[in-house]
Formats: structure tokens, sequence, C-alpha cells
């Protein structure tokens, strides 16, 4: 009864504890492996957000450039167009010039030969010299009136040349105005872009760099997470391995203690047996001592009559008196019958006596030295259950006693994994910190990229504000030139 208390008490409570210990492991294994998979697919996502974002920003710097390159090569375009139009616009006015120097001296020629004319033109008569008088002069009127008109004409085409070439030279200014803010322009455009490429050329190797080292220590720490989680493993392994091998102890050491309850049963079984016998044996012992007693009472009487009759036959006088006493009686006949019958009863009380006596005697000599040996078997036995209670004692003293280091070292290693649980969720904050920072990056690069398009933007629009200019100047030219031609 003391044992099974003491593996009731004992035993199943340790078990519980080590297996709910063991649970609590095992959970907060599993919880510490789902949080780092969580973690991990987070900053894979992050990794593979913050490459798509590269990715975009790369296609769409690439596209700003194809952009520049397009109107840069639209400004080289217009240029060239502008010089052909300042060119078809010299080569016109030296046309223009030269056909005016014609007129002009086309008409001194007809004014020379009208002279000649006159000069050489004989004297006819009257009337028709009036006639004719009157002809040239109303020809000579409608040829002034002419002259007027085409000197009045040239006067306006002199202005309109004079006219021309101001709007000429402002043209040729403003080309030039055009052509040097064209070039400083494709200057600054050219710097903005190299400043703008070579920025974000900078700021995307720095955030690649960045990113790669973040990336570095990213797998540095998963690596290390993991290694740390494979030592955790194998510690839970050696836990539980212990653990069976406590749990294995306490199951032998149980199953001995049943085996020796078993036995202490079975000896007490014995005991009550051999109690049992002992009592039939004492009873039956008492029963004989009684026998034995009433037996040699027997034997005393029969000894006492015994002896009375050896005294009456060794005292031949007196058995002469009581012979011729009886012979005076008449009674030596009887005497002697009865003398034999008691002599032989005697004697076979004697051999009863004799035959009773020792077999019962042997008996209880064998009883006694079987109880005895008995006794002996139970006494080696008693202290063989004492040695085994003692040891098993000691045996649950020291498991108890590992046991509980063994707990102790468990607790220690769960507040340590705790501690660890505790640093691993401030890294994981940092680096949820660093990851928030480097969004914010992502952010205000991604503002100054769009600032930066913005100002492409609004360059693109003066750019073509100006070629709307240059085309209405170019289609005022024109239609200066047909008006001239005209």
């Amino acid at each position: 009864p003391l044992l099974g208390g003491v593996t009731s008490s004992s035993f199943p409570s340790s078990g519980g504890f080590v297996t709910s210990c063991d649970a609590e492991l095992r959970e907060l294994m599993k919880q510490i492996d789902i949080m780092v998979a969580h973690k991990k697919c987070e900053w894979e996502g992050q990794i593979q957000a913050l490459e798509a974002c590269l990715s975009v920003r790369e296609q769409e710097l690439s596209s700003t450039r194809a952009a520049l390159q397009e109107k840069s090569k639209e400004v080289g375009m217009l240029r060239h167009q502008i010089e052909d139009m300042e060119k078809a616009k010299q080569d016109m006015l030296r046309e223009y010039e030269q056909q005016l120097k014609e007129f002009r001296e086309e008409l001194s020629r007809l004014r020379r030969s009208y002279e000649k004319m006159q000069r050489k033109q004989p004297r006819e008569a009257r009337g028709e010299a009036n006639k004719r008088q009157e002809e040239d002069q109303s020809e000579m009127s409608r040829l002034t009136k002419k002259l007027e008109e085409f000197h009045q004409k040239s006067l306006g085409w002199e202005k309109q040349r004079l006219l021309y070439q101001q709007q000429v030279a402002s043209l040729e200014a403003q080309r030039k105005a055009l052509a040097e803010q064209s070039v400083l322009m494709q200057q600054t455009q050219l710097a903005n872009r190299k400043q703008i490429l070579e920025s974000v050329e900078l700021a995307s190797q720095l955030e690649i760099q960045h990113l790669s080292s973040e990336l570095e220590r990213a797998n540095d720490t998963i690596c290390a997470k993991e290694l740390e989680v494979e030592r955790l493993n194998v510690r839970v392994d050696e836990l539980t391995e212990n653990n069976r091998m406590i749990l294995e102890d306490q199951q032998r050491v149980q199953e001995e203690l049943r085996q020796s309850k078993k036995m202490l049963e079975v000896l007490q079984d014995e005991k009550l047996e051999l109690r049992a016998t002992l009592q039939s044996q004492k009873d039956l012992i008492d029963s004989s001592k009684l026998q034995q007693e009433q037996l040699q009472k027997e034997l005393a009487r029969a000894t006492e009559t015994l002896h009375t009759k050896e005294l009456l036959i060794s005292t031949p006088q007196h058995v002469t008196y009581v012979l011729s006493q009886l012979a005076v009686y008449g009674v030596k006949k009887d005497w002697d019958e009865v003398v034999f019958s008691h002599e032989r009863e005697a004697y076979t009380q004697c051999l009863l006596c004799r035959d009773i006596c020792f077999p019962v005697l042997g008996f209880h000599i064998t009883t006694c030295n079987t109880l005895v040996f008995l006794l002996k078997h139970l006494l080696k036995a008693r202290v063989w259950c004492v040695h085994i209670f003692l040891q098993l004692k000691e045996q649950l003293s020291q498991a108890e006693q590992a046991h509980s280091s063994e707990l102790e070292g468990m607790k220690r290693e769960i507040s340590r994994l705790t501690q660890e649980l505790h640093q691993r969720d401030i890294t994981i904050a940092s680096a949820s910190g660093s990851t928030s920072d480097l969004e914010q990056r992502l952010r205000t690069e991604i503002e100054r990229a769009e600032r930066k398009a913005v100002e492409h933007r609004v360059t693109l629009v003066q750019l073509e504000t100006v070629r709307l200019e240059n085309r209405h100047l170019s289609e005022m030219l024109d239609k200066t030139v047909c008006g001239m031609l005209e």
C-alpha cells in the first residue's frame, strides 16, 4: 500500500507535467515555424513588390529615355526644317530682288526707247501729227498712269520689300533666338536627362545595393533562424528522447513496483496461509499435548500400578502373606488371573502409548522443522522485500531528482526560447521598420520621378508651343511670299 501510494502520488503528476511541457514545446515550435514562414512570405512578397516596382521604374526610365530621344530627334528635324525654310526664304528674296531689278531695267529701257522714238520720229502732217500726238498723249498719259501705277507699285513693293526684310530680320533674330533657346533647351534637357538618369541610376543602384544587402541580411537571418530552428528541433528531439527514457524508466519502475506489490501480496497470502497452518499445527500440537498429557497420566498410572505390582512381586513375604491370605480365602487362582490380566493390560497400554506417542512426536517434530524452515524463508523474503523496497525508494528519489532537474532544464530552455522569441519579434519589428523606411524612400523616389516627368511634360509642351509658333511663322511667310508673287 505504501509503494502504491508513492507511485500514485508521484508519477502520474510528473508524467502529466512532462506531457504538458512536451505539448507546450511542440506548440511553441509550431508557432515559431508558422511565424518564420509568415515573415518569410511577407519578406518575399515585399521583395517581389520592390522588384516589380524597380522593373516598372526601369521601364518608365527606358520609356522616358526613348521619349527624350524622339523629342531630340524632333527638335533636330525642326531645326533642319527651320534652316531649310530660312534658305528657301533667302532664295525667294534673291529672286524677288532679281525680278525687281529686271523690272527697273525694263522700265528704263522703255523710257530710253520712247525718247529715241520721240527724237527720230519724222514730222508728218499736222492732222496726223495731232492725231498721233493725241494718241501719243493718250498713250503717254496711259503710260504715265501705268508708270505712276508701276511707280506706286514699286514703292509699295519697296515698302513691302523693306517690310519683308524687316520681317526676315525679325524672323532671323527669332530663328537665332529660337535656335539658341532650342540649343539651351536641348542642353538643359540633356543635362537634366543626364542628371535624372544619373540620379535615377545612382538611386536605383544604391536602392538595389541596399535591397541586396537587406536581402542578404534577411537571408542570413533566415538561415540563422533556420539553424536555430534546427537546433531547437534537435533540442526538442533530445528532450522528447529524454522524456521517453524517463517515461520508460517510470514504466519500468512502475512495472517493478507492480511486480513487487504482487510478490508482497503473494507473500502476504503465503503468510496468511502459513499463519493458518501454524494455527492449525498449534491446535494440533495443543491437542497432541493434551493427548500426551493424558497418555502420560495413563502411563504414570500404569507405571504406578506396575511399580506397585513389582513391589508386590519383589516382597515375597508380603506375597506369601497375601497368598496365604488368599489361600485362606481360597482365591489364589483368581489372584493369578487378576495379576496376569493387570500385567497384560499394562503391557498393552505401554505398547499403545508407544505406538501413539512416537508417530505424533515425529509428526510434531517434522512440522516444527518445516515451520522453522518456512519462518526462515519468510524472514529472508521479508529482508529481500525490504531491500528491494529501499532500492526502489532510492531509484524513485533519483528518478524524482533527475525528473526535477530535467524539468528545471526544460523550464530554463522554455524561458530561453521565450527570450529568443521576444528577441526575434524585436528583430522582425526592426526589419519591418527598415522595410517601412525603404517604402518611404521608394515613395520619395517615385514622387521625385513624377516631378521630373511633370517637368519633362512641361518642356514638351513648351517645345510644342515653339513648334506651333514656328509653323505659324512659316505659314505667315508663305502667305507673304504668295502675296508678293501675285
